[in-house]
């Protein structure tokens, strides 16, 4: 295994020049870079403005040369020093995809109760208190009474600063196992 491919993340290692260096399986598979054949003029997968912007900046959108879905992809670049020579790394984000919060790994982090881990997952999915009733069949009193719980828990008061809060454990989903 590619040591990009324990990031968890599509990864792109640029040099300093520009030129793309690295893919990890997941930005081969999100960009579908396999198709592109890069040693054809025009074959790179980035268009020139996108190169340049992660170069000189830390957050912005990616356009691709040969896009081959109506796919919306942010980045985030990092800088790393090896011996050699200096990388930017491109972590890209598809705007597209929701990802979903894992309700074990809420209930274990936080200390939550199974029915407050769906529940905080639930609502950091962007599902309103009375769909989960009704879908749970459950009073609202009874989803208010766990989500006072969850606030307590996590040390949130407000649900948007729950949903905050759980956006950093929603990708859990998409990091590889470590053991391979």
């Amino acid at each position: 295994m590619n040591l990009l491919d324990r990031i968890g993340s599509a990864a792109v290692l640029i040099d300093r020049r520009g030129h793309v260096v690295e893919f990890n399986t997941l930005a081969r598979q999100l960009i579908r870079v396999d198709d592109i054949d890069a040693s054809q003029a025009g074959g790179k997968p980035f268009t020139g403005r996108t190169i340049q912007n992660v170069l000189t900046e830390m957050y912005g959108t990616v356009a691709l040369e040969h896009p081959t879905q109506d796919r919306r992809l942010a980045f985030q670049a990092l800088d790393v020093a090896a011996a050699d020579d200096t990388y930017r790394l491109m972590l890209l984000i598809d705007l597209t995809l929701r990802p979903q919060a894992c309700a074990p790994a809420l209930e274990k982090i936080f200390s939550l109760t199974a029915a407050e881990g769906r529940l905080a997952a639930a609502l950091s999915n962007g599902i309103s208190l009375a769909s989960i009733a009704r879908e749970r069949k459950v009073s609202m009193a009874t989803l208010r009474k766990q989500l006072a719980s969850v606030f307590a828990k996590t040390g949130t008061s407000r649900q948007p600063e729950l949903v905050a809060l759980l956006a950093r454990f929603c990708r859990a989903s998409l990091i590889p196992d470590f053991a391979t």
